[in-house]
C-alpha cells in the first residue's frame, strides 16, 4: 500500500500488463497448463498400456526434461 491507502500501481501500468493480471500470472497459468496436459498424457499412456514401449519412451522423456528443467532453476539460483 502507498501513503494514500491505495494498493498496487497506476491504472495505466497494468493495463499494459496480458489480461491486466500481476506481473508473472500468465507465465504462470501456462506452465500450470503445460504441466496439467503432460500428466494427463503421462496418464493416459499408463493406463491404457504400462508396458509398452511408447510409454516408457514417453514417460522417461518428461522425467529426464522435468529433472533438467529443476536442475537449471536450483543451479541458476546459486550464483556460481
Amino acid at each position: 500500500m502507498n501513503a494514500e491507502g491505495q494498493a498496487g500501481e497506476p491504472f495505466d501500468q497494468a493495463q499494459d500488463r496480458p489480461l491486466g493480471l500481476p506481473r508473472g500470472s500468465v507465465r504462470s497459468l501456462m506452465s500450470l497448463g503445460v504441466v496439467l496436459a503432460a500428466g494427463a498424457i503421462a496418464g493416459f499412456l499408463l493406463v491404457q498400456d504400462s508396458s509398452a514401449d511408447l510409454t516408457k519412451i514417453v514417460v522417461g522423456g518428461w522425467i529426464a526434461a522435468l529433472g533438467n528443467v529443476i536442475g537449471f532453476y536450483f543451479g541458476a539460483r546459486t550464483g556460481g
